[in-house]
């Protein structure tokens, strides 16, 4: 039995061992990249925010301006290119929603954010409701996800491609 458990014992020295010595020998992040990170997926996460302040005041200016120069709005309503754009389509989208949805009867909420670093780009996938008020009663109007390319422009993030998805 001791010379089974010796060669059982030899095997796994020899199929594991490199992998022990390799992760013994990884060095990890620095606390200033540890912090960096931190730093990262806050602002990423203040940038989610925004977007959703900024339409509910419908602050098409500074909605446009979450977006990189080249950046893309993508959904159901079209695909817009550049901040100007991007701004002009949606002044149209809410001028024509206006009755149905007037500006302080509404807002957003957004959750399941899972951020993805890769130094100064970034991946983002949440999950989104837009409620309009029926009465004193908030009703779910919209519900959808986001699929985000994100880019530290000038030490700011911004959208590079922000693509809204029905739920699924």
């Amino acid at each position: 039995m001791t010379r089974w458990v010796a060669a059982l014992a030899t095997l796994i020295g020899f199929f594991a061992g490199p992998a022990l010595v390799a992760a013994a020998t990884v060095t990890p992040p620095s606390l200033e990249a540890r912090i960096q990170r931190i730093d990262d997926r806050m602002a990423i996460e203040q940038l989610l925010m925004e977007y959703g302040r900024a339409l509910d005041n419908r602050d098409f200016a500074a909605f446009a301006a979450l977006f990189t120069e080249d950046g893309e709005w993508m959904g159901a309503q079209g695909s817009y290119h550049g901040p100007k754009e991007i701004q002009e389509s949606m002044e149209k989208m809410f001028t024509a929603a206006a009755a149905d949805i007037p500006k302080g009867k509404n807002f957003h909420l957004l959750t399941n954010v899972i951020i993805e670093l890769q130094g100064d780009r970034a991946t983002a996938s949440s999950k989104f409701i837009f409620y309009k008020m029926n009465g004193a009663k908030p009703e779910a109007a919209v519900a959808g996800r986001y699929e985000d390319r994100l880019v530290r422009v000038g030490g700011a993030w911004k959208f590079q491609q922000r693509l809204a998805l029905p739920p699924g």
